[in-house]
């Protein structure tokens, strides 16, 4: 490492200086890191610590992985529920202007019915008098007076 700390700036952070490397100066290059790790003889007990440490790392790692899954699965799942609700509002919409055009139609028909009866009862009515008519020329009555038909 060719840095080290000097001071500390007002903030607390520390200020580096350079330090001359001693193979700065050199035109040679350095060895590959596989190269340097191949000279280093690590202890059991350093080897043992990352075996450890590699395979904590590997559970977090594992455990990580399924936290992540389940909450993939949750999302699917609250995604395909929005999806629906969705679709549901829709139908729910196209139901809802069905019924409107059909109330529509029912008010449409009610006055139908309505002016056919109107009709039905007029012409009860002119019949009523047609048949008086009727019987009173039958009888030739002509006293009466004559009756309007309209």
């Amino acid at each position: 490492n060719n840095f080290r700390p000097t001071f500390f700036d007002l903030r607390g952070s520390p200020r580096y200086a350079r330090s001359p490397s001693p193979h700065q100066n050199d035109s040679t290059p350095l060895p590959s890191i596989n190269k340097r790790l191949a000279y280093l003889r690590p202890s059991r007990e350093l080897l043992e610590y990352y075996r450890k440490k590699i395979a904590q790392f590997d559970e977090e790692h594992e455990e990580l992985v399924k936290r992540l899954e389940k909450y993939k699965a949750t999302y699917d799942e609250q995604h395909k529920l929005q999806w629906e609700m969705r679709q549901r509002e829709e139908e729910i919409a196209e139901l809802q202007k069905a019924l409107s055009d059909m109330q529509v139609y029912l008010f449409q028909e009610r006055e139908h019915v309505l002016r056919l009866y109107a009709e039905n009862d007029r012409l009860k009515i002119r019949r009523k008098k047609m048949r008086r008519l009727l019987l009173l020329s039958l009888a030739g009555d002509s006293s009466h007076k004559p009756i309007r038909l309209g």
